[in-house]
């Protein structure tokens, strides 16, 4: 029986010793004493709250935001011999009490839940009857109001040492300011907590900022350039799809991630991006952060987040198996002005601020100082539709009432709505899946062609042996075909948290929102600094910013070596390869991929200036 954190370690991991100060925040925790720790993207942060629960009796209460992670993390533990389980809304109850009988026996070590479901009166009642040695709180920079990534869900977690006195927390992040560290600290309630911060410094990871007037162009150029697997962030859902179908005509191994797809197509998409070593995923940053795939080579934004905290967390998915790794960042002309355009634009004066919070309760009849109960549907497009409101700006003040917990806003499932449009003779007997879809649904629902009934997607992919995903996804196609008239199951309900008082909307909940925005402000004016300075090591101003001031250059990033690639080109080279015959610019680029794109246009120059090669313009009539 392992007695020592290192022989659990050697045991179950196989490793021979702790990367610092791994040993130190698990011996904090055995000791029980509340712990405080800031450790980089791929740090090993998992390690430090796994290794001493095996060597304690009772369970581990795992509290993080990231589904994907906690299922991989659990995957991971069970493959070990560790007993493992996650309590969340895809497991129906009887499965719950299955699992939390097995905590109550011993035959859990490790259980994982969200915020969320610390908020639940029944799950607090569930916890007092659970031998719990201690709780770990992954991303708690979430607790933060000034943070980064705020979420309603973890102030939740003040009550933790009410429901739990005497046991240990071990607050865990990535991302942290000394400033979000004490307040981290303060709204856990963390008594006299041992403190322990490992450098952000990644030796292996270079940061590079690339200007570019061709984003997608360029983009097939470092890919090339670089090879293996790599994720591009982008700003939205469409321009995912876009640049993965540009990427897919371009030869390349690429796929599209979002937030709005199934859980079944997330799970899919994960799998095989996990499984690829070449693969290219384009995704909002939706993806990534509770992924653990330790070979991605590179990791591209075409757009510049919205501060270095996401910048960071999302560029460290990149080289976490320690070999070199980059994140490179493609900036144009036009993006800094343009980003400072969208922020001030969507940023609501106090008038307008007042104006649509005055609508919101207007639209509901509520009251000064009345409380509305229950939930109401909301539309919030018909909303914005019946004031005239500015779109933007609405979503960012709902945004806001939401972390305020002011207000709450579900979405909540009821079945969808079909009816077919087209005559029955005009649905083909074919093998084809829409015609098959289609032949069901006149099959299986009397009256389909008469009027909207209620149908069941996940019934419907069952019985065709589909996935739900497809099947939703081919619904709505047919309903752009103007084949069937299709209304998905999604309602929004809106309910207030809080009594209406316009004096403290007035003073003080503007005051929080201004100070918000202005923070805000303050996070991408620093994100433009990071792109824009030449003079100082991007890896210092990224470790400055959290609070680390004296480190040294990294040797890697674009202002400490100005051409990513080592490799070098000799002009006979370039002519070798044009001799051959005429070449466009793309086939050329494409040929001396392995070579940094500036050294080659400079070649190139200096070649045409000798009169060396030369551009043939095509005849315009040929063309």
């Amino acid at each position: 029986m392992a007695t020592h954190p290192q022989e659990i370690l050697k045991k179950y991991w196989g490793y021979d010793n702790f990367i610092p100060p791994q040993d130190l925040i698990i011996q904090s925790i055995l000791d029980g004493h509340d712990t405080f720790a800031l450790l980089p993207t791929g740090g090993g942060k998992s390690i430090t709250f796994q290794v001493p629960i095996l060597l304690q009796e009772g369970l581990c209460l795992v509290v993080s935001p990231l589904i994907a992670l906690m299922k991989d993390q659990i995957k991971n533990l069970k493959s070990k011999g560790i007993k493992a389980e996650l309590i969340s809304s895809e497991i129906t109850k009887s499965d719950i009490e299955i699992i939390l009988d097995n905590c109550r026996f011993g035959g859990v070590k490790l259980l994982y839940v969200s915020p969320e479901r610390i908020q639940s009166q029944r799950f607090q009642a569930v916890l007092k009857t659970l031998k719990i040695s201690y709780v770990a709180i992954d991303e708690a920079h979430c607790i933060s109001e000034w943070g980064h990534d705020f979420r309603p869900s973890y102030l939740a977690l003040k009550t933790i040492k009410e429901l739990l006195p005497g046991k240990p927390i071990l607050a865990l992040t990535a991302t942290a300011t000394p400033y979000i560290e004490n307040e981290i600290i303060r709204e856990l309630h963390l008594e006299n907590p041992n403190t322990y911060r490992r450098s952000l410094y990644r030796e292996n990871l270079a940061y590079r900022i690339h200007e570019s007037e061709d984003k997608y162009q360029d983009l097939i150029y470092l890919l090339n350039q670089f090879p293996g697997a790599s994720i591009v962030f982008c700003r939205t859902r469409k321009d995912t799809y876009e640049l993965a179908t540009f990427l897919k005509n371009e030869g390349f191994d690429a796929d599209f991630y979002h937030a709005r797809l199934t859980t079944e197509d997330k799970n899919r998409k994960q799998r095989e991006f996990i499984e690829s070593s070449s693969k290219v995923l384009v995704s909002t940053n939706a993806f990534g952060m509770g992924i653990d795939k330790p070979n991605v080579r590179n990791v591209f934004h075409l757009d510049a987040p919205d501060g270095i905290e996401s910048y960071i967390q999302e560029v460290g998915r990149g080289g976490r198996d320690g070999k070199k790794a980059q994140g490179i960042l493609l900036v144009g002309k036009e993006d800094k002005k343009n980003a400072f355009k969208a922020f001030r634009s969507g940023l609501p004066k106090k008038n307008e601020f007042l104006f649509i919070i005055n609508k919101l309760y207007n639209y509901f009849q509520v009251a000064n100082h009345e409380l509305s109960q229950g939930q109401k549907p909301f539309s919030e497009r018909k909303f914005i539709e019946r004031f005239e409101l500015p779109k933007q700006k609405t979503k960012k003040i709902l945004q806001f009432l939401v972390q305020q917990q002011m207000i709450d806003i579900k979405r909540s499932q009821q079945q969808s709505l079909i009816k077919i449009l087209i005559r029955n003779v005009e649905i083909k007997d074919e093998d084809k899946p829409s015609e098959r879809i289609l032949s069901y649904l006149a099959r299986n629902y009397g009256g389909i062609f008469l009027e909207p009934l209620a149908i069941d997607e996940y019934k419907i992919a069952q019985r065709l042996k589909l996935s739900s995903g497809f099947v939703k996804k081919t619904l709505k196609q047919l309903h752009e075909a103007d084949k069937i008239f299709y209304r998905d199951a999604a309602i929004v309900k809106l309910s207030f948290l809080e009594p209406r008082d316009d004096n403290f909307i007035k003073i003080g909940l503007y005051k929080k929102f201004e100070n918000l925005q202005r923070l805000k402000w303050q996070r991408l004016q620093a994100m433009y600094y990071f792109i824009e300075d030449d003079a100082i090591c991007k890896s210092q101003l990224v470790l400055r910013y959290f609070g680390e001031k004296k480190t040294p250059k990294c040797g890697i990033c674009n202002v400490c070596s100005p051409f990513a690639s080592d490799r070098k080109l000799s002009d006979s080279e370039i002519l070798d390869y044009l001799s051959s015959g005429n070449k466009t610019s793309a086939q050329v680029y494409e040929r001396f991929a392995y070579v940094d794109k500036n050294i080659l246009l400079n070649q190139l120059q200096n070649l045409l200036d000798e009169e060396k090669i030369k551009f043939k313009i095509p005849d315009i009539y040929s063309i």
